[in-house]
């Protein structure tokens, strides 16, 4: 009976194999843009973090439903002021070099990340830090230079990845860096051919055992909507990124293929220049918003997909905290009689500017007609990305800021509600600390802000948000607009492919069944 046990576990264990290797499969996935590199830790847009996520993995990570989960952290602990976190790590991953994760390797990661002097993208993300240190091969206390009650999910953003501390020490320059993506993930970086595809294979030494499920990931370029939509029709990819809106019939009528829809937190948003004399008036800010049909403007832009804005930050967003007062809901006669009573009853003219993307035209056309009609005639101005971060992210003196309004959407990398509130609301993050563009300033949210900031106790951190959420809609300075949907088109068989609420890929678990 023995031999014929072993006959049969050695057939079984063999067909198993061939089995899992008939069904593993190439995954071949069309982006709307190619990436602009390979070092998270110098990355600023989601085309890059979304390729790098399959070779790089965090402390902490977020499921597709923004909820904060453990990863390469096992959990944490820190003191009443959010000066010091102690994070224990796990003890059985390995870089893709073979060189082992550890308090080390966190600590040279940090460092790095904490270090104004490297000039990184994302250094100021981490200026906090003051020190870590390495308890042991599996603990590490990092202190800080401030409380910073948001700290565990500032760690969770995407660019706080580790990388191989033998590669960062054998590659300092970041130009050659940036070549050899080193990370714990599930999958190893082959190759990247700028304008062309950027080639991923399975690590077999990944640390999550049965992960990942494919073999290889191409991930390739095509700014054009409908030749990403025909390349999934056709059958030349397996999925597209994003799947425009206008676009989801001609995928839903494919019995072939699939859509995957998930909430977002992005936030649209039109910005008020409220250095602008019009602008200054609360009064004329507040018109803006009743002056503005948001379920019309979902329709125009994104199909109705998405949900209209509550508060200043969406809803899957940490310490979202619906607002009511004002509430504002369509109502141009409102709108008119705000503007009547801050002494603009004959009109007013203001310039908007939007990006020269498809979408962007066509929600600003829409403005401008919502605009129009309660007495606000407005020049729609489209621009190219370069021309806009010049014109818009570039200025140095506030007074020289030539929009009145300008149309744009942030998304809270973070899933906490202080990178929503603090890079667009904050005094100190006027452009071009931040992304402050309406120049917006009231002591009292600053003060909401710092507060919140000041404890790692969800319970005060939550109302503290909703304090800073209450006083940011009743100035309005922004137009608040809505969240629309994330969409992803993809082959009916396929699972596992998403995108996360902040708009960047998920593939780590893709499967083809």
């Amino acid at each position: 009976m023995k031999p014929f046990v072993r006959r049969t576990a050695t057939a079984l264990g063999l067909s198993l194999c061939l089995a899992g290797f008939v069904q593993a499969q190439d995954l071949r996935i069309s982006a709307y843009v190619d990436i602009t590199g390979l070092d998270p830790h110098d990355t600023s847009d989601n085309a890059s973090y979304s390729v790098q996520s399959g070779i790089f993995e965090r402390l902490f990570q977020f499921d597709n439903k923004m909820k904060l989960v453990p990863w390469l952290a096992t959990d944490y602990t820190s003191n009443e002021d959010a000066t010091e976190f102690t994070l224990n790590l796990r003890s059985d991953v390995t870089f893709q070099d073979g060189t082992p994760f550890n308090a080390d390797a966190v600590k040279a990661n940090l460092d790095r990340l904490a270090d104004q002097s490297k000039g990184l993208k994302r250094n100021s993300l981490y200026k906090m830090i003051k020190t870590v240190t390495v308890v042991s091969p599996t603990q590490v206390k990092i202190t800080l230079n401030q409380s910073f009650g948001a700290l565990i999910n500032t760690l969770a953003h995407p660019s706080a990845v580790m990388w191989s501390p033998a590669v960062l020490k054998q590659y300092p320059d970041e130009a050659q860096l940036r070549l050899h993506p080193t990370g714990t993930g599930p999958f190893r970086f082959v190759s990247w051919q700028p304008g062309k595809a950027v080639k991923l294979t399975k690590f077999a030494g990944y640390w999550r055992k049965g992960w990942p499920k494919v073999d290889n990931v191409i991930i390739s370029p095509s700014p054009e909507d409908a030749t990403r939509v025909a390349a999934l029709k056709s059958g030349q990819v397996d999925a597209i990124y994003p799947l425009p809106s206008d676009l989801v019939n001609a995928v839903q009528s494919d019995s072939k293929l699939a859509v995957q829809r998930d909430e977002s937190i992005y936030l649209y948003y039109m910005a008020i220049n409220t250095l602008h004399k019009p602008l200054a008036d609360v009064r004329v800010r507040q018109a803006i918003n009743y002056a503005i049909n948001r379920d019309i403007w979902l329709k125009v832009a994104y199909a109705g997909m998405g949900q209209p804005a509550t508060s200043a930050i969406p809803p899957a967003v940490q310490f979202y905290a619906k607002q009511r007062d004002p509430d504002y809901h369509y109502n141009p006669e409102k709108a008119k009689a705000l503007l009547q009573a801050a002494g603009y009853g004959n009109g007013l003219v203001l310039k908007l500017w939007v990006t020269d993307a498809t979408t962007s035209v066509r929600a600003g056309q829409f403005l401008k007609q919502q605009l129009g009609a309660v007495g606000i005639t407005v020049t729609v101005t489209p621009m190219d990305s370069g021309a806009r971060n010049a014109k818009l992210w570039g200025v140095k003196d506030p007074k020289q800021a030539e929009f009145d309004l300008y149309y744009g959407g942030w998304s809270t990398s973070t899933g906490d509600a202080d990178w929503a509130i603090r890079p667009l609301f904050a005094s100190g993050s006027w452009v071009p600390t931040a992304y402050n563009v309406s120049y917006y300033s009231n002591p009292n949210a600053d003060n909401a802000i710092a507060a919140a900031l000041k404890t790692a106790d969800p319970a005060k951190r939550a109302a503290a948000y909703a304090e800073a959420q209450k006083i940011i809609w009743q100035d309005a300075p922004i137009a608040f607009l809505g969240s629309p949907d994330n969409l992803v088109g993809r082959k009916k068989n396929l699972s596992g492919v998403s995108l996360l609420a902040d708009g960047s890929l998920l593939f780590d678990q893709a499967e083809f069944k």
